[in-house]
């Protein structure tokens, strides 16, 4: 019997091969993970926005029986803009 040779198994990057197949398997499963990551990522953001959206909508709608001192469009701006920070910085507690 020949002696143990320690090179790596020529076949292993021979396309084709299952050495070939199971690295590309194990590199396309690392990249469908990072790209779900990514996905919930933006999930997140577009809530936030669709909830900026949603309070500076309220806030736009006004009421008849607001004070004229009163600035509901304003408040709501700062609560979008608000809401905004949050969700890029990353932390998003309601």
């Amino acid at each position: 019997m020949p002696p143990h040779d320690e090179r790596p198994c020529p076949a292993r990057a021979w396309p084709g091969s299952l050495g070939f197949m199971r690295e590309v398997a194990e590199s396309e499963s690392a990249a469908m993970a990072a790209i779900e990551r990514r996905v919930r990522l933006l999930e997140t953001r577009v809530e936030a926005i669709a909830e900026a959206v949603e309070v500076l909508a309220r806030g736009l709608e006004g009421s008849p029986a607001a004070e004229p001192e009163s600035h509901p469009a304003r408040e709501a701006a700062r609560r979008a803009h608000e809401l905004l920070l949050l969700a890029k910085s990353g932390r998003h507690d309601g």
